[in-house]
């Protein structure tokens, strides 16, 4: 069984005083998250004064080393001190997912890191992040005609929407999107880490005469608020209760002064048959700004590499298994 590397309550702060400031996929808490779904969190201070929250990975007798979202900055000398550490930490293989523009992809590629477009964990390459610094009727008046419809005729029809849902809500309303698009969203017990261990985490769920109609889960963190979860049960649709939940937990964000909304993933705008096509005329009702980042880049530090290649296509047949026997 893994266990969460020592807390270090300082580590916020150093990564808060970095620029950009970092996503949440590199705080403290989602190390912890993580620590509790088969990861070892290590949070590294890099001696040009960089930081990377690495989780760590067992496979048979090599090391696995994961840094969504990081390091921080993203710049080669960051990464390029992050690869002298996994080095002689005795890693197999390093995988760096940085929040930075694609063509960083190169700088990676230069240091011997190769694309992994397919690798798995991901975190969403394509994103739209909504811009909340603006007023209530500016906020609504950015979305595209028929959003903004939606999101009136929701509240004119009495949908009410609450932040007080918790992971029982979130799991009931996912079943029916997991159903209609063909997608699998986490167990509950994930949520429930999620609501527990991140400094800020809601579940807005949308109502109806009491009846509950979708729900999100929406964290926050340095500014931005993400959009992480969500689902409805598809029950009285004509309500249009997940646009009132989005609307909702952007209201909230931008009264508390937070910059910025992210929807958390959109499909590649050249990938017409990406599974989740399904959401995007949802998410582009929006009128996000539409962000790429590189993806994940690997690099290979020792023979054991073929042994993390095994181990993970033994997991995934395994996780086949499990969702669908």
């Amino acid at each position: 069984m893994t266990t969460p590397s020592p807390p270090d309550e300082t580590w916020d702060e150093e990564l808060a005083a970095l620029e950009p400031i970092p996503s949440l996929l590199q705080t403290r808490a989602w190390g912890e998250v993580q620590s509790g779904a088969g990861w070892n969190a290590e949070r590294v201070r890099l001696p040009g004064g960089g930081r990377a929250l690495v989780l760590l990975r067992k496979a048979l007798h090599s090391s696995f080393g994961y840094v969504p979202r990081g390091p921080v900055p993203a710049i080669e000398q960051t990464v390029s001190e992050l690869v002298t550490w996994a080095r002689d930490r005795g890693l197999a293989r390093l995988r760096v997912e940085p929040e930075a523009p694609p063509d960083f992809g190169e700088t990676l590629r230069q240091l011997g890191f190769r694309a992994r477009p397919d690798a798995s964990p991901q975190q969403p390459r394509h994103t739209s992040i909504v811009e909340l610094s603006r007023s209530e009727e500016e906020l609504l008046g950015s979305f595209k005609p028929k959003t903004r419809y939606n999101v009136r005729l929701g509240l004119k029809r009495g949908v009410a929407v609450d932040g007080d849902g918790d992971a029982s809500d979130l799991v009931e309303q996912a079943a029916g999107t997991e159903a209609r698009q063909a997608i699998k969203l986490p167990r509950r017990d994930y949520y429930e880490r999620l609501l527990r261990l991140l400094p800020w985490a809601r579940v807005y769920v949308a109502r109806h005469e009491d009846e509950a109609l979708a729900a999100i889960l929406v964290a926050r963190h340095a500014g931005r608020a993400y959009y992480l979860f969500g689902g409805s049960s598809g029950r009285r649709r004509e309500l249009m209760p997940m646009y009132a939940a989005q609307w909702q937990a952007m209201q909230a964000a931008a009264a508390d002064g937070l910059a910025e909304y992210d929807l958390w993933g959109v499909p590649p705008p050249d990938e017409p048959d990406h599974p989740w096509q399904g959401l995007m005329q949802f998410k582009a009702g929006f009128n996000g700004r539409l962000v790429e980042y590189p993806g994940p880049w690997d690099l290979d530090l020792g023979r054991g590499a073929v042994a993390i290649d095994l181990a993970g296509r033994a997991r995934d047949l395994a996780r086949h298994f499990l969702n669908n026997g």
